[in-house]
Order: C-alpha cells, then structure tokens, then sequence
C-alpha cells in the first residue's frame, strides 16, 4: 500500500524509501520555475523517484505535459499508480530508464528538472545508497552527454544540487563540453522564516568541510527503513526538512540551456541573471 501526498488536486503515490527529497526540498523547485521560467508545455524529471517534483509542478499549473523516468522499477510502478489513480494518463508520461538509454528519440523537452543523487562514491556505496551516491559522477556525465538531443529550442535544465555534497567545478565542465551553456548558479530562495544570513568564505569553506564528512552518514541513518517510515509520513517532517540545513547554502541550482546554433537568434528573455546587487559570492 503507498502512502499518499497531495499537491492541490494531485495524490501522489509513494514509498518512504524511494524519497530522495523531491517531497521536502525539492518543493523549492515551486518558486525558482515561476521566478526564472514561468509555465512551459512539456517538462522532464530525470531521476524522478516517485515524481515528487514533476507532479508539483504540474498540480501547481506551471506545465501543460510531463514525463518521468527512473531506474528502479519500484519507483516508476509507483508513478504509474499515481497516473492512475488521477486519470493523467493524456498528460503523464513515465519510463524505467538507465539515466537516458531508454527514452524514446521522440521525446522533446522544454525544462528538464532534477534533484540527482548527490554525494560521490564508489560502486559499492552506490548499491547501498542508490538514492544518495553518484559514483565518479557518471549519472550527471551520462546525463549531460544525452541530454541535448531531447531539448526544444531555447530549453531549460535546471538541477537542485547540495553545497555540502558538491560544488560547481564538480559539473560545470561536463555542461560545457557537451554543448551546453551554464546560464547561472543559484542558491535556493531564502525561507520567510530564517535570517538570509551569507557566511564570510572562510567559514562557508569550513561548514562545507565539516558537512561533507557528517551529512552523509547522517543522510544514510534516516534511510534505514524503520527511522524513514517513521519520520516521512508526516507534515511536521516535511516542513522541517524544507527549510535549510547546516548551512545557508546548502541547496543550489544549476542553469543550463542548449548553446544556440551559430548565426541562430538569441532571445534575450531566455537567459536571465541576478543583478549585480543582487549577485552573491560564487559557489566554490
């Protein structure tokens, strides 16, 4: 039996283990799509879990169409249920994919999203964590490598990524040698709640530091399946876990758009960027 969360009209299907935090954080995707893209017609979410993130934006009018893919079976029967359930089979599609091998050539995106798993490791600790472990980050290589053939002109990729897992020099190559333009890196909009307070580096460097060697094993702690079921399964959780953690600084977005053909007209209102007084130190 799946436990259910709603977005307006939306019952979204899940598992507690196929949570990678699409249901908490990844609910910031909400504001920075209307801020920075506003609604588009077809959206992708790469390694999509339940969907948490997809359906949000779907339920919250920001799509007209959207399409999920996962690599584990248990995760794509559990979109499928939700499909069903909600009678979106004319606007919903989903596919059990390694990363893009398995999506049809047909397929044309105009934003593809993603909370990806965030932390490298090895292979070993990838089939222990499959939600959590990049190993030698060949899921965002694969990603980047494929991606460009999907895209719809002037299409967005806009990932939700980790500061204390991951910095920008860790992907920005793979977007550029790809094809791809970095648009801008972003962090995740402040919460109402907490003071937008943005560390001298020094200790941003050591709080990024001192989390990468704890976030993880705590990460791994609150996915043993006991402590999961219990903490997931309430709003209390959800709303805590949205906010940020250890670290201002802790989720950041990456921007990217495929480069345009040469001599092909550039939309102006398609690359967008922070005001100079707005811009914060970059993340590094």
């Amino acid at each position: 039996m799946y436990y259910k969360v709603k977005y307006n009209e939306i019952s979204v299907s899940y598992l507690p283990e196929l949570d990678g935090g699409g249901m908490t954080f990844g609910q910031q995707y909400l504001g920075v799509i209307r801020e920075r893209v506003g609604r588009v017609g077809h959206v992708f979410e790469y390694c999509a879990g339940p969907g948490f993130i997809g359906f949000s934006l779907l339920a919250n009018g920001l799509c007209d169409r959207l399409t999920l893919a996962d690599v584990n079976p248990a995760a794509v029967k559990a979109v499928e249920a939700t499909i069903r359930e909600n009678h979106l089979e004319a606007r919903v599609k989903v596919y059990q994919s390694d990363c893009l091998d398995d999506i049809p050539a047909t397929e044309k995106w105009d934003l593809v999203v993603s909370n990806p798993p965030h932390w490298d490791g090895t292979e070993e600790s990838y089939r222990e964590a499959i939600r959590l472990v990049d190993p030698g980050w060949i899921i965002h290589k694969r990603f980047y490598r494929d991606v460009k053939k999907f895209m719809n002109p002037h299409a967005s990729i806009i990932f939700q990524e980790s500061s204390h897992a991951t910095k920008r020099d860790d992907f920005e190559p793979m977007i550029k040698e790809n094809g791809l333009e970095l648009v801008e890196v972003f962090e995740a909009p402040p919460t109402p709640l907490l003071i937008n307070f943005t560390p001298p580096r020094w200790l941003a460097k050591l709080t990024r530091s001192l989390a990468h060697k704890t976030m993880l094993p705590i990460e791994k702690l609150l996915m043993v399946k006991g402590v999961e079921k219990l903490l997931k399964d309430n709003d209390l959780y959800r709303k805590i876990s949205a906010l940020p953690g250890l670290a201002p600084t802790q989720f950041y977005f990456m921007w990217s758009k495929a480069m345009p053909a040469a001599g092909a007209e550039v939309r102006a209102s398609h690359v967008t960027r922070l005001r100079p007084e707005d811009a914060r130190p970059p993340l590094n």
